[in-house]
Parts: structure tokens; sequence; C-alpha cells
């Protein structure tokens, strides 16, 4: 039988709900801003006349910058400080990179493509700085007992920000015309502005005191924030170096990686193929490539809450075969039926191994270590999406380009065997079957 939690919902005090709301619409502009040029690749292939080769490259270019700050970022989000602390560095961060992202539509900074891409290069800078700052943030304001359930509600603001993604871009096409597609970056920062403001007044030591001593009251257990100590200047590097040889965050890392191959190859692909293969037009390829994040809204509440209960590595080792499995079959998804369970299959899955991952690192890291172990995880993840589109892109040119299906064909049977990898990967981690007690393990 499952272990029932020691933790019930309704004991879970309005701060811990409150900051989950905070932390969820953020991770819902960060989704939405990074996925939105994905769901445009057709139209902006079209509009620079880029082959497989050449968008791969682009979006490459631009999901690699998502890696290049995390873990220098997440280092200073923890000597900043933990607790309440933290949103003081992630207000600044978040409205920065969302007032680049407004820059990128206008058409007079961006009508070439390298303008474009440094634009969108910028954004994801702060974007992926901001993940682990924002997953840290909410890991810190819920009880340890809960951090599955609470991660995996907050990330699913990721499938319902690519969501939006989809249907605004498909909106903003079929509307106002294929020529004026940039209008998809005035939302974000319209939405920022006045939700920092609010997070700014609301995150402070008194909020943080009072739920921390409502946690321990109800017999639950506090984030660790290491007393409340900084991370010294000369302890940085030695604090990096024990949480990178971390067994259990190197190899979720490594899966991290290969998983995030899978996800961002799906996106890179399935535009293209509704669109140059099924027949759809631009508007509905936007709008029909994201099916499958109606499930994965579900799937992020199911899986996170039972790795609560059976533990992080069974869950990530079944939703892996499961990645592969539906992937694959896209194979098999010969109309536009089978297309949609296919992705809905899919989705099941495809976003809830996120927060997983990230209460590994949570679970596994030092105090004070938060924010560096979950930038791990996630300099992997942007790794792996900045492999993907440039290796989609190529086996779609080396199967005959964007109207040959056999280029298609062997990019979901790659990206299969990279979700097994990640299942191998996983086997070998020392975690027990429950979370409790997870750096006893290590």
């Amino acid at each position: 039988m499952f272990k029932k939690t020691e933790a019930p919902l309704k004991n879970i005090h309005r701060f811990s709900w409150v900051s989950l709301l905070v932390c969820w619409l953020i991770w819902v502009l960060n989704a939405y801003d990074r996925e939105i040029i994905l769901r445009l690749g057709p139209t902006i292939s079209k509009e620079f006349n880029l082959s497989p080769d050449q968008w791969g490259t682009v979006v490459t270019v631009v999901m690699l910058a998502l890696a290049l700050l995390d873990i220098p970022g997440s280092i200073m989000s923890d000597r900043y400080g933990a607790g309440w602390k933290r949103a003081r560095f992630q207000v600044p961060l978040v409205l920065g990179y969302t007032f680049i992202s407004f820059l990128s539509g206008f058409q007079a900074l961006t009508g070439k493509l390298w303008s474009f891409v440094a634009l969108r290069v910028g954004v994801n800078l702060g974007a992926g700085w901001g993940e682990p700052v924002g997953v840290s943030n909410t890991a810190e304001w819920w009880p340890v007992q809960r951090r599955g359930f609470a991660l995996g509600a907050h990330h699913t603001g990721y499938p319902v920000g690519a969501m939006l993604s989809g249907l605004i871009a498909s909106f903003v096409i079929s509307t106002f015309g294929e020529g004026h597609w940039r209008y998809v970056f005035f939302l974000a920062l319209i939405v920022a502005i006045p939700l920092m403001i609010f997070w700014a007044r609301y995150s402070t030591a008194a909020r943080v005191d009072t739920l921390y001593a409502d946690i321990a009251e109800k017999g639950m257990t506090p984030p660790d924030l290491g007393d409340g100590v900084k991370v010294a200047k000369g302890e940085t590097w030695k604090t990096f170096v024990a949480t990178l040889t971390n067994r259990n965050i190197a190899l979720t890392a490594g899966n991290t990686m290969l998983t995030q191959v899978v996800y961002m190859g799906v996106n890179v692909v399935l535009p293209a193929y509704l669109y140059n293969i099924s027949g759809l037009s631009l508007a509905e390829s936007a709008g029909m490539s994201v099916v499958f994040t109606i499930t994965g809204i579900l799937g992020q509440l199911i899986w996170p809450s039972l790795s609560d209960i059976i533990g992080r590595k069974i869950t990530l080792v079944i939703c892996g075969a499961w990645m592969a499995a539906s992937v694959a079959a896209f194979y098999f998804a010969q109309n536009m039926a089978m297309l949609i369970t296919t992705q809905l299959l899919f989705g099941l899955v495809a976003n809830a191994v996120w927060p997983i991952y990230y209460a590994v690192a949570s679970d596994s890291a030092e105090p004070r270590a938060t924010s560096t172990a979950n930038g791990i995880i996630t300099t992997a993840m942007f790794i792996g999406g900045g492999i993907a589109p440039v290796l989609m892109g190529g086996l779609i040119s080396m199967g005959g380009g964007w109207k040959s299906l056999s280029g298609y064909i062997v990019c979901f049977f790659v990206m299969a065997g990279c979700a097994l990898a990640g299942v191998l990967l996983q086997l070998f981690t020392r975690y027990g079957s429950q979370h409790h007690n997870p750096r006893a393990a290590a």
C-alpha cells in the first residue's frame, strides 16, 4: 500500500498558497515567453526563408542562452539570501527579461534575423536564470512533506503558458495576419508589472516567520534555510562542487538533459509536421501543436504528488518509460484523431517530470544550496534544449527537408531513445523509495 502523506493540504497555511499562486503566474509568463517562438516556427521560417537546418540553429542559439546564467545566477541568489529575501532578487529579474521581450514586438527592432535572435537571447538569459530562483522560492514557502505537490502545482504553469503561446499565436496570426506575428511579445510585461509589485510587498520576513512557526506547530517540517546564513564568498566554489558531485543530483541532471531533448524536440518538430505534412495552415499548426499541454496540466498534479508517496525514483522511471512509448507512437499517428490522441498521452508525462527533478535536487541539496542544486538541473535541461533543435533540424534535412515524412519519423524514434537513456541513468541513483531523509542516501 502507498504511504499516506502526513501533511494534508487542509493544514497548509494561506501564505503558502498565496506564494504558490504568485510563483505559478511568474512561471506561466516564463513558459509563454520561452515557447512562443516554437509556436511561430513555420511563420518565422517563412518570413526569413529558413531551411530546417537554419531554423534548428536559430532555436539552438536562443535556447542555449537559457543555460548560461543558471548556475552563476543561482549561486548569486543563494548568496543574496533564501526565504523572503529571494523575492527581492526575483522581482527585478522578471521585470528585466519581460521588458526585453516587449521590445521584440517592434518590427523596427527585429526586422533583421540577427536583431530578432539577439533580443530573444537576452530574454532567455533572464528566463533561464529566473527558473531555479522561482523553483527555490516555491520550495521555501512549503513544508518539506508537500514539496512534490507544491513544485508540481507550480509547474502546471508551464503547460498553461505553453498552451497560451499556441492559442495567442494562432489568434494573432488569424486576426492581424502573419505579417504581424510580433504582437505576441507584448503580453508578458503587461501582466508582470502589477504581479511583481504585489510580490515585492508580500514577501516579508514576518510572513515567513509566521509560516514556518505554523508548519512546525502542525507537525510538519519547515524548509531548511541554513539558519538564515548566506553562502559566504569563500564557500561558493566549495558549495557548488559538493552539489555538482552529489550522485543523485548529477545523475538526475543527466536524466533532465535527455528528457529535455525529447520535450524540446517535440516542440520543434510538431508545428512543422502539422504545417508541412498534415497540411494545416500557419495559424492552425500553431494552435494544434499545443494539444498535449491539456493533459500536461493534469500530469503535473498527479505524478509529482505521487512521488511524495511512492518516491521520486520509481515515479521518474515510470514517467520516462511512458514518455518513450508515447513519443514513439507518433509513428502510428496517420490522421488528426490519432495525432491528438498521441499528443494527449504524451502530455500526461511531458511536463510532469520537471518538478520531480527539482524535488530530487531540493531534497538532496545541502542547506543554503537549494537554488544552486536547482540551477544545475536547469542548466542540464537547457543544454538538452539547445541540442534538440539543431539535432531535429539536421534529421529533418537528412530525411529530405520540410516536406518529407521520413525525417520526422526518425526524429520521433531518436527522441524515444533519449527518454529510455534517461530512465537508465535514474536507475543508478541511490535515494530511497521515499523522499524522506534523502541526504542520508546521497
